[in-house]
């Protein structure tokens, strides 16, 4: 089960279903904004976009500092 973030986390793919996207299993990127309301966690990742995630179907894990 994925794990509760904040703003500032770096995150881990484990599994993400978007065919708008070039991310994939692994990726890692920061996260910048969570919109609980909408369920969202909006992440930079390191190739340069700009993805949300959607909490309670995306899947990732929180990358320990």
């Amino acid at each position: 089960m994925s794990e509760k973030v904040k703003v500032g986390d770096r995150i881990k793919i484990i599994e993400m279903d978007d065919g708008l996207t070039s991310l994939e299993k692994g990726s890692i990127g920061t996260v910048t904004n969570i919109d609980a309301e909408q369920e969202l966690i909006w992440v930079e990742w390191d190739n340069g976009e700009k993805i949300a995630l959607i909490i309670g179907i995306d899947k990732y894990k929180v990358i320990k500092k």
